[in-house]
């Protein structure tokens, strides 16, 4: 009588018979999913949901903010750049929404249909969505330094010259996206497990390290990442260092705006290396002791990398110049009247007080705040 049972099938040894004894290999308790669920932990769903949800609505209102706005303060070369970026995130968010989708449709119930989940048309999308977004969101980071490493260095640089070569490398920049992840994502259509860049992975990422192929397109995959994630913050550097040099021989709107944009690139530059950290170091660790723990990176997959796009938006839209006055605009309103040592300061014209009458002198100009004060 057979009593045990190895397979490269983690869900089998969930609807094997109870007549097999042992059954290779178990899946793991603590692992993203279960036999009975793609997404075996309550909190994890909610995680995914709330991710899914502020990704989408998040990207979304970047793109509109930037299509719509007035206040055209940045260049049309610098919008469209952090339009792509949302975009990019935004593709993120249809993943989990796929991922999310999938699990209440396997409630209570996934092993048995694991097959036809990983086989699906829906599993194969969403490995080409996290893949395509992860990629693209690092590559945005890198064009948008060297775009404002440009202007900042030099800003007579034709805008127009710009904003065209600007849609260049963004169209080779998908293009390149979208043919190096879509050739083994087109492989994997309706293959066995082994064959797929998924394999079986129920969050749809790839983890396929058993296979040459998928195993060199993943390291490539990472490397590739890496190097831009190098270029990103030497691009960064020099970008700091020449908004201090602008800001100490001149001081106008345009070197202000300049601080603010590497503040805000700062800010999405510092969360994007963190979500991304727990991945390289898997990585690293991968190539140092030859083993990857798949579960660990599925954690890593579904909570950590989408956290980056369902962050950057609120960034991009909590420090950006229009948001900005939109939301704290009062408040900086209010800040134009203080009471310092008994008087009463007031946002007034430099000739002028508040009843028309022109200051001749400086002490004239001090005076009028003595009577203005309360």
């Amino acid at each position: 009588m057979l009593s045990i049972r190895a397979s490269t099938r983690v869900y089998l040894c969930c609807i094997v018979p109870a007549k097999i004894i042992t059954c290779s290999p178990l899946p793991e308790l603590d692992s993203a999913s279960s036999c009975e669920n793609i997404l075996a932990h309550t909190s994890l769903r909610i995680a995914v949901w709330i991710m899914a949800i502020a990704a989408f609505f998040g990207n979304i209102l970047v793109i509109i903010i930037n299509h719509s706005s007035k206040d055209h303060k940045m260049s049309k070369a610098t919008e469209l750049v952090f339009s792509n970026l949302a975009a990019s995130d935004f593709l993120m968010s249809i993943y989990l929404f796929i991922i999310a989708t999938g699990d209440i449709l396997y409630r209570d119930r996934y092993a048995h249909y694991a097959e036809e989940w990983l086989r699906s048309p829906a599993c194969t999308i969403a490995s080409f969505l996290i893949s395509t977004s992860s990629l693209m969101s690092v590559i945005m980071m890198l064009v948008i330094s060297i775009d404002r490493y440009i202007i900042t260095s030099n800003p007579l640089a034709s805008a127009d010259a710009r904003y065209k070569w600007t849609k260049i490398i963004l169209a080779i920049g998908w293009s390149f996206t979208c043919i190096f992840v879509g050739t083994p994502v087109a492989i994997s259509i309706n293959q066995l497990g082994d064959l797929r860049l998924h394999q079986f992975s129920s969050i749809c990422s790839p983890t396929n390290i058993d296979n040459d192929f998928f195993l060199a397109w993943i390291l490539l995959f990472v490397l590739i990442q890496m190097i831009f994630w190098i270029l990103t913050l030497a691009f960064y550097i020099k970008l700091i260092k020449a908004v201090d040099v602008s800001r100490r021989s001149i001081r106008n709107s345009a070197q202000s705006r300049n601080f603010a944009i590497a503040i805000r690139l700062s800010l999405i530059l510092i969360t994007d290396l963190f979500t991304w950290l727990p991945v390289y170091i898997m990585v690293a660790l991968t190539l140092f002791y030859g083993q990857l723990n798949v579960f660990a990176l599925q954690f890593a997959v579904i909570l950590a990398i989408p956290l980056n796009s369902a962050i950057n938006p609120y960034i991009y839209t909590s420090t950006g110049t229009v948001c900005f006055k939109r939301f704290f605009g009062a408040a900086v309103r209010a800040l134009t009247r203080q009471n310092v040592n008994g008087f009463n300061f007031k946002m007034i014209s430099p000739n002028h007080n508040n009843n028309g009458q022109k200051f001749s002198n400086k002490a004239a100009q001090i005076d009028i705040y003595r009577k203005n004060a309360p």
